[in-house]
Formats: C-alpha cells, sequence, structure tokens
C-alpha cells in the first residue's frame, strides 16, 4: 500500500472508531484496520447501557471518568446524526437498580449514599413506588433506586457512527484486513504488517479488544486482554412493559425501539466459544421473569454472545510506550466500552497530538508504562 497515514488504529470496534473520530476530527490522516468488519464482534453484541451509577458498586477514579463519559452523550449523539445521519439511539431515561431481598435493599441504599455525596442525583423507591412508576415489575421487588441521568444507546449504531464520521473526515478503513505485527526501527514505529500488505504510518494504537493480547506484548509481558463471553436474549412485546432499563447485580432487562427487550448476560472467561447454550438461555429467562413476569407473554426474537475484552489489570489499558515511540494501547474496557468510548477517543487524541493529558486519567493509568 503506498499511502502513509498519521496513525494506524487496530481494531475497528466502537474504542477504535472512537479514536478514529475524534483524530480525524482533528485533521489527522488515519486508517482503521479491521480483521472482520467495523461494529463486528463485542460493539454488535453490546445492550448499549450508559450506567455509570448502575455499574459503580464502589468509588474509584474510573467512576470520575465515566461520569465524564457520559456527560458528552447527548450533544454526541446530536453530532453524529448531523454529519452521518446514523441516529445512536441515545435515551436518557434512567436506569432503575432493583432489590428483591433485604441485603440486597441495604446494599443498593449504601451505594446511593456514597454516590449522592460526589453530587450523582438518584432516589430510593420502595417496591410499591416502583409499581406505580413501573406497574408490570414482580410484587417481590422491595425496593429500587432510580439513576436519572444514566442511559442508553444503540452499540452498534454508535460505533457505525463513529467509523462513518471519521470516515467522512478523510479515514480510510480496510476490512477483513487482519494485523500480523508493527513494524518498529530505531525505537520509533513506522507501520503495521498486514494480509493485505505493509502500511506505512507514524503511530499506531492498539484498540483490537479481546484480541490485543499479542500486541500488547510490546508494551510488558504481563499486558494483555482475555475474553468474558456474555450470553443475551431479545424478545419482543407489542405493549410497553418498562419506560426505563432494569439492572441488578450485573443483569439487566433494557427496553429497546420497535418493542424490543434485550435481556442478559452471562459471564464467562476465557473462551472465544461464541456458541450460545440453551441452559443459559434458560437461565436468564427465568431471572427475567422473576423481575418482570409479563415477558413470559412476549415473543421470542433471538440469542446471541459477545466477547467482551477484560484487562489483566482489570482496567483499560490507555497511554503510550515508554520507549518506542508511537506505540499506544487502548484496550480492555471489559463491560463499559461502549460508555467510555467518548472520553477514551478524545484522552487518546489529546496525548496522540502531545496535549496536556486530563488529570484525572492521569491518576488512573500511566501515560507510558
Amino acid at each position: 500500500m503506498s499511502k502513509k497515514y498519521d496513525v494506524a488504529i487496530i481494531g475497528g470496534g466502537v474504542i477504535g472508531s472512537s479514536v478514529a473520530h475524534f483524530l480525524a476530527e482533528r485533521s489527522c490522516h488515519v486508517a482503521i484496520v479491521e480483521k472482520q468488519r467495523v461494529a463486528s464482534e463485542a460493539s454488535k453484541a453490546a445492550v448499549g447501557l450508559l450506567g455509570v451509577q448502575a455499574e459503580w458498586d464502589v468509588y474509584n477514579p474510573l467512576f470520575e471518568l465515566a461520569r465524564e463519559s457520559r456527560a458528552i452523550f447527548p450533544q454526541l449523539a446530536k453530532a453524529l446524526r448531523e454529519k452521518t445521519g446514523i441516529d445512536i439511539g441515545y435515551e436518557e431515561k434512567g436506569i432503575y437498580r432493583i432489590a428483591q431481598n433485604e441485603e440486597e435493599k441495604t446494599r443498593i441504599r449504601n451505594i446511593m449514599n456514597w454516590q449522592q455525596e460526589t453530587g450523582e442525583e438518584s432516589y430510593f423507591l420502595t417496591g410499591d413506588e416502583l409499581r406505580q412508576k413501573e406497574p408490570f415489575l414482580s410484587s417481590s421487588i422491595i425496593g429500587a433506586v432510580y439513576y436519572p441521568k444514566d442511559g442508553h444507546v444503540i452499540a452498534p449504531e454508535l460505533t457505525k457512527a463513529f467509523a462513518h464520521s471519521a470516515a467522512i473526515s478523510g479515514t480510510d478503513i480496510y476490512e477483513q484486513t487482519e494485523v500480523f505485527d508493527i513494524r518498529v526501527e530505531k525505537n520509533r514505529v513506522c507501520g503495521i504488517v498486514t494480509s493485505e500488505g505493509f502500511i506505512s504510518c507514524e503511530k499506531v494504537v492498539i484498540a483490537g479488544g479481546s484480541w490485543s493480547t499479542k500486541l500488547l506484548q510490546y508494551f510488558h509481558r504481563d499486558w494483555g486482554t482475555y475474553p468474558v463471553k456474555g450470553e443475551v436474549v431479545a424478545v419482543k412485546s407489542y405493549k410497553p412493559l418498562v419506560r426505563a432499563p432494569i439492572f441488578q447485580d450485573r443483569f439487566y432487562i433494557a427496553p429497546k425501539r420497535g418493542g424490543r427487550y434485550v435481556i442478559g448476560a452471562t459471564m464467562k472467561p476465557h473462551t472465544f466459544n461464541k456458541s450460545v447454550q440453551p441452559k443459559s438461555i434458560i437461565s436468564i429467562l427465568e431471572r427475567a421473569y422473576s423481575i418482570l413476569p409479563a415477558l413470559k407473554d412476549a415473543e421470542w426474537e433471538t440469542a446471541w454472545a459477545g466477547l467482551r475484552p477484560q484487562s489483566n489489570h482489570d482496567v483499560p489499558y490507555m497511554g503510550e510506550h515508554e520507549e518506542i515511540k508511537g506505540l499506544y494501547a487502548c484496550t480492555g474496557h471489559y463491560r463499559n466500552g461502549i460508555l467510555l468510548s467518548p472520553i477514551s477517543g478524545q484522552y487518546m487524541a489529546d496525548i496522540i497530538e502531545g496535549k496536556q493529558t486530563n488529570h484525572l486519567l492521569d491518576s488512573l493509568f500511566s501515560k507510558s508504562v
């Protein structure tokens, strides 16, 4: 390939596409290199919850990062729609975190208390108060915390919108192109070796999700990502059952457009097998029925599995290599890739351009390894 790029991004999921979007908006000449198609793995399978408060049980710096990222979505959704014509399905109707026993109720109230101390809005509802708002929910639910600022998007559409925006701004997208190696000369990146030939570039961002481990070895032998399989069920109801997503201990029922309800998910680490097991479907549906019994009358639609990329260190790898100039990583976002995609893209664009990094990210990640 004769073209030379400022930045080549390995991976066309939501993280890689976000980085490309923000770099291309700043007039960088970018290439996305994706071994399948844009939005074909975790970004296609994700439910798209923006659950800042629903997901965080204890305070840590990643919570602050998630808050920043969530705040970007309203304007981002508008900007992407205007530029690309793609509606990412952004909705800010809140999320309910429910309790079905006293221990759960105490725990979610304690979580609510520390989150309120950070300035976040949340409200406790008794079971009866909750059913006044969502009457189809089970009588077994004895309480809930409502997070009004949490929301959700359509994950594949967000990913495609990022990639399409980048393409409009001049990014080249190489699909069905696998990266075999990163070419380094005199401790400086000069390109990548792919199934379609050599791509010359000054900088490389590793954003390959669960498939990043081999390339992350350039950073440190302990660095790596591994897949956590999540199986998901979708059903359809011709009457509205809940207005906002329902969340309970890593389990969700998310209402989507057209009467669709996405329910999941299982968590099975260290497997690349994306088959869906019947026992998983049964387990998901039984739990869903205990929360929202009216789902028993819904129509079956489909089931699928995705591979969430977890890092070996339980936080995303984001930064520049200490010795190899032009080599960056942005991967390992696990359950929160959709939520963290805007702030991750902005941050990586900033450090690639050499701008001062975000103080919050400095406290969470090392800029260099």
